[in-house]
């Protein structure tokens, strides 16, 4: 059954990748002189995209944790514990610092 214990694995990765998609949209919308204000609806959407980004380091903390306890000695799993415990801090040191919220 290595496929269930891989498949959590990225799972997590997963995760990872939106959280960073979603951080780079944010970055091409900050710094690009492209006003998404315009668009209707575009309110929601943001805030939900937000959401997501929030959420994911999360979630993918709990898919890494979860691959680690099935299969602990796959450095694999570690590393993509470790990466979302990096995207997790790096997202709380940038609003502490920003005082986004």
């Amino acid at each position: 059954m290595p496929e269930a214990k891989a498949s959590l694995r990225n799972a997590s990765l997963c995760c990872l990748a939106i959280w960073a998609a979603v951080w780079l949209l944010f970055l091409v919308v900050r710094f690009t002189p492209f006003d998404i204000r315009e668009i209707p609806g575009i309110g929601p959407i943001m805030l939900a995209a937000l959401g997501v980004a929030l959420l994911a380091p999360v979630a993918a903390i709990g898919l890494a944790g979860a691959a680690l306890v099935r299969q602990p000695r796959a450095s694999l799993n570690w590393l993509a514990l470790g990466c979302a415990l990096t995207a997790m801090f790096g997202q709380g040191l940038l609003f502490i610092v920003t005082r986004w919220l």
